[in-house]
């Protein structure tokens, strides 16, 4: 495991974050191949035994990662109740399921 593959991981992921929370499809599309080289480049490396400077690097570039997932699972999200609130108001019950029921458990 380099320092110049988990900068290049951090690199990726931040770029995916900024084209996530900028809304700009062009860009996400952009960045996902190239965070999809980078994290399969870390999975053919197998195990390996970081330094302390090399933990420190993969961690902040795992939280820019995580921050992604977060922004890709609630967009997500949003856009499932859109179109569950699309499909209602279509009267289309059959074809999505309401994402949060009214009806408490």
């Amino acid at each position: 495991m380099s320092q110049t593959l988990v900068d290049a991981l951090a690199v990726s992921s931040a770029a995916l974050v900024a084209a996530l929370d900028a809304q700009d499809v062009d860009a996400i599309e952009k960045t996902l191949p190239d965070l999809t080289a980078r994290v399969a480049e870390m999975k053919a490396l197998g195990s390996w035994t970081p330094s302390p400077r090399l933990k420190q690097s993969l961690l902040a570039a795992l939280q820019t990662v995580d921050g992604a997932r977060f922004r890709l699972r609630y967009l997500a999200d949003r856009n499932q109740q859109h179109i569950d609130m699309l499909a209602e108001a279509a009267g289309r019950f059959d074809c999505t399921p309401a994402t949060y029921s009214r009806n408490p458990r």
